[in-house]
C-alpha cells in the first residue's frame, strides 16, 4: 500500500526509529534486520527528498523537518489502522447493516429476545426489520432481506432454512364449533368445514388449508386473511375454522375461540432462513437465533 509514492512500510518504519532514537532497537521491535530498516527508512528519505535523522556513531535524533513530520506520520498511520479495523469489522459481521424480515406470527415468543440478544453481543450492526403478512410468507428473503424468520414450506429454491422450534398444528374453531371442547381432534373431521385461509396460492397456503389431505380436492375457502387478528377475527365470528401453530393459542388466544390439537397432522416448524451466499452478520444472526431457540427448549 502507498500513499502518494509513500510506502506505509516505510512510515511504519520512520514512526518506530523516531520513538526509539535508535536503528537497533526499532528492528528488532519490528521484526526486521537493521540494515533493511536502514534502508527502508533512506528510500522514505529520498521519496520525501528531506533528511528526517540525524545519524552518528553514538546517538540517533530527528531533524527539525523530521520532528514536523512525526506527527502527521502517526496520525496516518492510526487513520490506516482505523480503516483496515473497519473492513475487517465488516468482513467479520460486527459493523455494518442487517436487514431481518419475520412472517407475522411465527416465533413471537423468540423474536424480541433474539433481536435483543443480537443486539448485545454486536452493537454496531444496524438491524432493520420488517415484518411480512401472509400474503408474503417467504418474509422477503427473496426480497432483500438478508435473513428472515418464518414458516415453512417454501416454494423457492436456492435458501437454507434452519429450525428454531417444532410445534403442534391446532384447529382454530369458534366456540359454539361441535369439536370446540374436545382437547384433540382429527384432520378428517375438519376437511368438510369452511376454511380461513391466506391469500394468494401456492405451497405456503396449501399446507394451512391441508390439501394434502383432500385427495386432489381443494379447501372450500370462505375467506382470506392476511393477518393473525384478521383470521381469527374471522373464526370468531363463525365465517369459518382456521389450521395454525400451537403458539398462536398461546399468544393470540380469546375468548370466542377454542384451539384443539390437530393430533394426526404433522409438527409445523419456525425456522430462520439465508440466502444461498449469506453475509457473515446473517450468518451470526442465524447463529445466535438457533442459541436462544435451544436455550428456551431447556
Amino acid at each position: 500500500m502507498s500513499i502518494a509514492g509513500v510506502d506505509i512500510r516505510q512510515l511504519r518504519a520512520f514512526v518506530m526509529v523516531a520513538q526509539e532514537l535508535s536503528f537497533l532497537g526499532a528492528a528488532q521491535r519490528l521484526f526486521v534486520s537493521q540494515p533493511a530498516l536502514s534502508q527502508t527508512v533512506r528510500q522514505l528519505e529520498a521519496q520525501l527528498d528531506v533528511t528526517l535523522f540525524e545519524r552518528n556513531t553514538r546517538k540517533v535524533n530527528l531533524t527539525e523537518a523530521g520532528a514536523a513530520l512525526l506527527p502527521q506520520a502517526k496520525d496516518i498511520l492510526k487513520k490506516l489502522d482505523g480503516l483496515a479495523q473497519t473492513a475487517r469489522d465488516h468482513a467479520n459481521g460486527v459493523r455494518g447493516s442487517l436487514k431481518v424480515g419475520f412472517l407475522i406470527g411465527a416465533g413471537v415468543d423468540l423474536i424480541p429476545q433474539i433481536l435483543s440478544s443480537f443486539a448485545k453481543r454486536f452493537p454496531q450492526v444496524k438491524v432493520i426489520v420488517s415484518e411480512f403478512d401472509f400474503a408474503n410468507p417467504h418474509a422477503g428473503i427473496t426480497d432483500g432481506m438478508d435473513v428472515a424468520i418464518l414458516r415453512p414450506p417454501l416454494d423457492i429454491d436456492d435458501i437454507e432454512l434452519i429450525t428454531l422450534i417444532e410445534e403442534d398444528c391446532v384447529a382454530c374453531l369458534p366456540s359454539t364449533h361441535r369439536l370446540a371442547g374436545e382437547t384433540s381432534v382429527s384432520i378428517h373431521e375438519l376437511l368438510d368445514e369452511p376454511i380461513v385461509a391466506a391469500p394468494g396460492s401456492g405451497i405456503w397456503r396449501n399446507y394451512w388449508t391441508a390439501n394434502h389431505y383432500r385427495q386432489g380436492g381443494q379447501a372450500p375457502v370462505v375467506h382470506e386473511a392476511s393477518t393473525v387478528e384478521s383470521e381469527l377475527q374471522a373464526v370468531a365470528s363463525e365465517r369459518g375454522i382456521s389450521i395454525t401453530a400451537a403458539s398462536t393459542a398461546r399468544f393470540y388466544a380469546r375468548p370466542g375461540l377454542s384451539f384443539p390439537v390437530i393430533r394426526d397432522m404433522p409438527l409445523c416448524t419456525v425456522c430462520v432462513a439465508l440466502t444461498r451466499e449469506p453475509s457473515v452478520a446473517a450468518r451470526n444472526f442465524a447463529q445466535l437465533a438457533v442459541e436462544v431457540a435451544q436455550a428456551r427448549k431447556a
